[in-house]
């Protein structure tokens, strides 16, 4: 299920590689105009140093990591691993680089010259110098880009929590659960389950995480009606846990009641509940952040579901617009009547459609085609700019397709009466 596109701008896209290709750019420039102020063999040896000086500090970075790691948390962290803590400690493409270099030196015979290796150890002392100061420290862009791309973040692992502790309980059973309800009820009673969305949890997900115990707190127009049947299985040693979904009443202005299957997304209140904790440092800006990021990671793990698939709908709630009259029902019935308008009938061809069409073209031309409806009859035949690709009535057509403009159009007069 795609994402709604009115909050296109407010969920949260994945980063790019922008940063990488503007540094880039930014490199190749910086070294041209570093050679037109010196020579080209001073310039080389200046780039050698300078990576030699570079790695040599990274080097020496990760040696600090490796006392820390190796005197207090060899064998609670590592389970006494050596290569689990080197590779913990030591990253492995600046170590391959350094590696390279060193072995092209090597085997080209250009060593490196007293004054050479002491500004390497000078950049290698000041480079460590900084990293140990914070100064070459991450910046919360990167903190973030990090736990994003290794699905680091709280919100990723509460949304799978969301999804293979409940949803993935609860939605494949939900067609069988709904027949049942409206069995129970009777498909025409007031509260039946019908339309395209009877058979879809509908899901609130507030940016402010504040989720009401009573949505009809939140809004009078929005009123629990019943549960449907139950799931009951055991579950971490609990026997016969029970998991239920609830269906709410909504009323439009008009007075015209719409029954929907209605929850809110419960992980919310856990993070709700951290920002209120000054020990979880959970902002509110880190909040509203981790709510969005919830929100595209559960859209993302539910489309590549085929247990529920076309039994969910993620209803985004935007807080700006909380304080508004009705502002919880209108938007369940925006969603509920953009469901209404996504579902297209199909009808069945007619009997006389199944005939090829140049068939029918023919006894047009002739005359002789029976048209039925009266004396005037219409046929359209539409002839699109590849003849290769003749459309036949028995073919599936797109109900929202449009003519070409280079469709020709048959207008005949039935004048005899059959």
């Amino acid at each position: 299920m795609m994402l709604v596109s009115v909050y296109e701008s407010v969920v949260l896209r994945p980063r790019g590689r922008l940063p990488q290709v503007c540094g880039l750019v930014v490199s190749v420039v910086c070294v041209l105009m570093a050679g037109v102020c010196v020579s080209d063999n001073t310039i080389l040896n200046q780039a050698k140093v300078v990576l030699y000086g570079l790695g040599v500090g990274v080097v020496l970075y990760a040696a600090c990591l490796l006392v820390e790691e190796a005197t207090s948390h060899f064998t609670q962290r590592y389970n006494s691993s050596v290569s689990g803590m080197l590779r913990a400690c030591v990253c492995w493409r600046v170590q391959a680089a350094v590696a390279v270099l060193t072995l092209v030196c090597v085997f080209s015979g250009d060593a490196l010259s007293g004054d050479e290796r002491g500004r390497v150890l000078l950049l290698a002392a000041c480079y460590l110098l900084l990293k140990i100061s914070g100064l070459l420290a991450p910046s919360a862009v990167e903190i973030s880009e990090i736990c994003e791309s290794h699905r680091m973040n709280v919100a990723h692992g509460l949304a799978w929590s969301f999804y293979l502790g409940y949803l993935k309980l609860v939605l494949p059973s939900l067609d069988a659960r709904v027949e049942q309800y409206n069995k129970q009820l009777g498909h025409a009673a007031e509260g039946a389950l019908t339309g395209p969305w009877a058979s879809r949890l509908h899901i609130l997900l507030p940016l402010n995480a504040s989720v009401s115990a009573h949505l009809e707190d939140d809004d009078p127009r929005v009123q629990f009606r019943e549960s449907l049947p139950t799931v009951e299985m055991d579950r971490a040693g609990v026997r016969n846990r029970v998991y239920k979904n609830s269906v709410y009443s909504v009323v439009d202005a008009n007075g015209q009641v719409y029954n929907c299957i209605l929850e809110s997304a419960t992980p919310l209140m856990t993070m709700y509940q951290m920002s209120q904790e000054s020990t979880a440092a959970f902002g509110l800006s880190e909040r509203r952040q981790q709510v969005l990021l919830f929100y595209r990671t559960l859209q993302s793990i539910l489309d590549s579901s085929l247990e529920c698939r076309n039994r969910y709908r993620l209803i985004l709630l935007d807080d700006a617009h909380a304080g508004e009259d009705h502002f919880l029902s209108t938007e369940i019935l925006r969603h509920l009547q953009q469901q209404d308008r996504e579902e297209f009938p199909m009808e069945p061809p007619a009997k006389d459609a199944r005939r090829p069409t140049e068939e029918i073209g023919s006894q047009v031309a002739n005359g002789t085609a029976p048209l039925p409806g009266g004396p005037m009859s219409t046929i359209s035949l539409m002839i699109s700019g590849d003849s290769s690709k003749t459309l036949t009535p028995d073919m599936p057509h797109s109900l929202r397709a449009e003519p070409e403009e280079n469709s020709i159009t048959l207008f005949c007069e039935n004048s005899s009466t059959e």
